[in-house]
């Protein structure tokens, strides 16, 4: 083990704001205790619940300062067991990969299979993570079963097309973004463009006897109306809540609170998928299934790309870029 500390960089937030607030700093990054491994950050995802985070609308953040990021690539510096160099992926159960170096618990480092991109690989941990959560744990489908994937074109939305594809889902997306129809289409998906489309008028009408499952990231009207699309038996599954610029956390706060008073009602059922928890709670499922996925990846079995990458430093413009819409795809910062 090497006991030097070591200087780097670390995007930190003092303040809740826009994109302003994001703060480069240099600082010391001392040994890693016991049970704990350093890790020279390679590659950093960067999702819109960072934004939230930056601007004081995720519940699961709400003190100031921190760093933002939950997933990230590394190269181990120092570790009880595996050798300095080996590339890691990980995702989080809090925030902290913006920064050259993290300290984290040992069995959070999942080794990446040999010759995979880590700018590709640091898309995975958190979209893909969280999907996986959601047709394995929250709604237990098997082959056939009929979903509705809401926001099928972002981040989870194609993690969800993707392993649902393998699954041998029947599957409904509702997305806008251009080319939306036709990048659903290789999934396996059957597109709702919800600007245009009522997308319950679409699936009572070809679905007269009821839907398996609604994964839904918005939340408010969007609960109920999903729920009634279910069959018996059907679950509603949320795992994320939209709600309204300054009122984020109350509207997630009411949207969880509908979701778990909807499940006292018969015949029905309804879940929150909360990975951060499910991976401080699970720590083996979180290891073999981050393990599989990236398998999956190296494999060719799930189209996985970076957006855009862009380098640490310029944390800022991939906000404002995202909050822009400007990037299709997750957003990658390196560190090289």
């Amino acid at each position: 083990m090497n006991d030097e500390a070591l200087s780097g960089r670390e995007i930190i937030v003092e303040s809740f704001g826009g994109v302003e607030v994001l703060r480069l700093r240099e600082r010391t990054f001392s040994a890693p205790p016991p049970g704990h491994a350093r890790v020279r950050t390679v590659a950093i995802g960067v999702g819109f619940t960072d934004l939230m985070a930056r601007r004081g609308d995720y519940l699961l953040q709400r003190k100031v300062p921190f760093t933002p990021g939950y997933e990230l690539v590394g190269e181990v510096v120092d570790h009880e067991e595996l050798e300095p160099g080996t590339l890691v992926a990980a995702a989080l159960p809090k925030m902290g990969a913006y920064a050259d170096y993290v300290v984290l618990p040992s069995w959070l480092l999942v080794p990446l299979p040999d010759g995979l991109d880590p700018a590709v690989a640091a898309t995975v941990p958190l979209d893909y993570l969280t999907a996986l959560s959601i047709l394995e744990t929250h709604a237990q489908l098997t082959t056939g079963d009929t979903v509705l994937i809401h926001g099928a074109s972002g981040g989870v939305g194609q993690a969800l097309s993707q392993l649902g594809r393998l699954k041998g889902l029947r599957m409904y997306g509702t997305a806008s973004a251009a080319g939306s129809d036709e990048r659903l289409a290789r999934y396996g998906v059957s597109f709702i463009d919800y600007r245009h489309q009522d997308f319950a008028a679409v699936i009572a009408q070809r679905e007269p006897d009821g839907i398996s499952a609604v994964f839904d990231h918005i939340g408010g009207a969007n609960i109920r109306k999903g729920y009634r699309l279910l069959a018996r038996g059907g679950v509603f599954v949320s795992y994320a809540f939209a709600g309204r610029p300054g009122h984020m956390v109350a509207d997630t706060v009411r949207g969880a609170l509908r979701v778990n008073l909807l499940n006292l009602l018969p015949g029905r059922r309804t879940a929150v998928c909360m990975l951060p928890k499910e991976i401080k709670s699970n720590h083996d499922w979180y290891r073999h299934s981050l393990r599989r996925l990236l398998e999956q990846v190296h494999a060719g079995e799930l189209e996985v790309a970076p957006g855009a990458t862009f380098p640490l430093a310029q944390a800022a413009d991939v906000h404002r870029a995202l909050e822009r819409r400007e990037i299709n795809g997750k957003a990658v910062l390196t560190t090289k």
